[in-house]
């Protein structure tokens, strides 16, 4: 997925993990394949479909003995599906897992800044639904300043990227009745960190890197016992 997206994931989890040496950290492996076509391209019709190269990474970490699987990249939950017979091991649902943390929040409406294809795809409005939480979008012309955020400030690195046009989405939202912010694509946790954008934000990669840790067996931070390991 997004080389940046991953390593973010992966100190999350190592952050997210209560260990006062290397042993008490959880084992992790990464295969860290930029290769995977973009997969809002593929869900809006306008690319190779990422499926097979998806499939290949998670039998290349299922071999190397992982128990898990998680996926540094919403858009591509969408295709959870479709992958996940491929495989022995479960998939960790980062859009579920979300939803769970906002419910538990007592969020009742949340805005949604995420891909083209995070939109499109209908994978967060489906999983929120269920939980009874309001999500709201921006407009079209928003979502495409939030997706050109994420390529060519993000992903084409740079640091200096005017992120006013952003700014004025978040307040719109606030206005809309939005009472946090889902981080629905695995990039825009980075961008608000690295533009100083500072907000109420449900990072879904924290949700994520949180829920590996206690599937793996590993003492939270947020906890006070070891979490017992899913059979």
């Amino acid at each position: 997925m997004g080389p940046l997206a991953t390593v973010d994931l992966m100190q999350k989890i190592i952050v997210s993990t209560n260990a006062v040496s290397d042993q008490e950290h959880i084992h992790i492996l990464v295969d860290n394949n930029p290769q995977i076509p973009d997969r809002t391209a593929a869900i809006l019709g306008q690319g190779p479909s990422p499926v097979f190269e998806m499939v290949r990474s998670g039998l290349n970490l299922e071999k190397m003995g992982a128990d898990v699987l998680v996926m540094a990249c919403n858009t591509a939950h969408y295709f959870l599906p479709q992958i996940q017979p491929f495989f022995h091991i479960p998939v960790l649902n980062m859009i579920e897992e979300t939803a769970k943390h906002c419910q538990a929040r007592g969020l009742d409406c949340v805005g949604l800044l995420a891909t083209r294809g995070t939109y499109q795809s209908g994978i967060y409005a489906a999983a929120f639904g269920k939980y009874g939480i309001k999500l709201l979008q921006p407009s079209d012309a928003d979502k495409a300043v939030i997706q050109a955020m994420i390529y060519d400030g993000v992903k084409a690195g740079d640091a200096a990227y005017d992120t006013t046009a952003f700014r004025q989405i978040l307040k719109a939202l606030r206005l809309a009745g939005a009472e946090a912010f889902v981080l629905g694509c695995t990039e825009i946790p980075v961008a608000v960190k690295m533009y100083n954008v500072v907000e109420d934000y449900i990072d879904a990669t924290q949700v994520l890197a949180e829920c590996a840790v206690a599937y793996a067996g590993g003492l939270r931070v947020k906890d006070t016992a070891p979490a017992a390991k899913a059979e």
